[in-house]
């Protein structure tokens, strides 16, 4: 889907603003504080921000924008605190985690336009605060890595770096019987399919379109996707790794043995371990 950036038309007044606003965030005015609570206004819709800052800020090159998951329908960024505190440290860098709207109560196509239009905004700022564009990734996480494979999938957006976790990619469940895992670990995890499902009757409209479908991926940011052993959605991230790598030889998918879905708030040490190695891996290394 082709459209204008959101700051195409800004004049040098907004584009100030924005400059300031940026800088704003990336800069708090109370040194001491490792978190910072910001809001945003990204058309008429108010967009809670929270912001992780590393110990020693000195000149910042690089950033992290963080969507969190919420299970489709609960809160979700104050349940990612840990989370993101973790990639601060492991990362040495900010990270700006961004909250949406409940899916549950203004539909599953207003959440990715609004995350989509937030991105923009977000990346945008960034570039003229002088952080270069690949510098910037975007992390995905849960739900939040579903509605990054959309943006992705349909926008013309301006992520340079994506990483994946765990998202779920086929919420038509069209061609149910090539995803085994669905039902292999139907048992094992919190996800289930039946949630899957429920979710999808309500939610997902008729326009929805899968990202496992789409002809080619030349568009497609550099990605990272990990999925979990254990998880139900497990084959739709590896088949979306697959075609990905097809594409663009930097991307890569990365499967980790016994994690289940959301193991970057669970209390599998190894499995977390193992999830940041490989995300600090990809950040840093240099494309070829």
């Amino acid at each position: 889907m082709d459209r204008k950036n959101i700051l195409d038309d800004f004049g040098t007044e907004d584009t100030y603003k924005l400059y300031r606003t940026v800088y704003e965030i990336i800069h708090p005015t109370i040194s001491k504080r490792n978190i910072s609570n910001y809001k945003i206004i990204i058309e008429e819709n108010l967009v809670p921000l929270r912001i992780f800052y590393p110990k020693k800020i000195s000149k910042l090159e690089k950033a992290i924008i963080y969507i969190p998951g919420k299970s489709w329908i609960v809160n979700g960024i104050k349940n990612y605190s840990d989370v993101c505190q973790d990639l601060v440290k492991e990362l040495d860098t900010i990270i700006i985690a961004l909250d949406y709207e409940l899916t549950s109560e203004y539909g599953y196509n207003k959440t990715v336009d609004t995350c989509d239009k937030t991105l923009q905004y977000l990346i945008t700022g960034l570039n003229r605060v002088g952080i270069e564009k690949d510098k910037i990734t975007v992390i995905g996480d849960s739900t939040g890595a579903s509605i990054l494979a959309n943006i992705a999938n349909e926008k013309k957006n301006t992520i340079s770096k994506l990483i994946l976790l765990y998202p779920a990619l086929n919420l038509t469940f069209e061609d149910q019987e090539k995803y085994p895992s669905l039902n292999q670990n139907n048992k094992v995890d919190l996800l289930t399919l039946s949630h899957l499902k429920e979710f999808a009757k309500t939610y997902i409209k008729k326009d929805y379109k899968s990202p496992l479908k789409k002809e080619d991926y030349k568009t497609w940011p550099t990605t990272l996707i990990i999925t979990g052993d254990l998880d139900p959605v497990r084959d739709e991230g590896i088949e979306l790794g697959n075609k990905l790598k097809q594409e663009n030889k930097n991307s890569k998918s990365i499967n980790i043995k016994f994690a289940t879905h959301g193991l970057l708030n669970s209390k599998d040490e190894e499995s977390i371990e193992e999830c940041m190695k490989e995300i600090k891996k990809f950040i840093t290394k240099k494309e070829r």
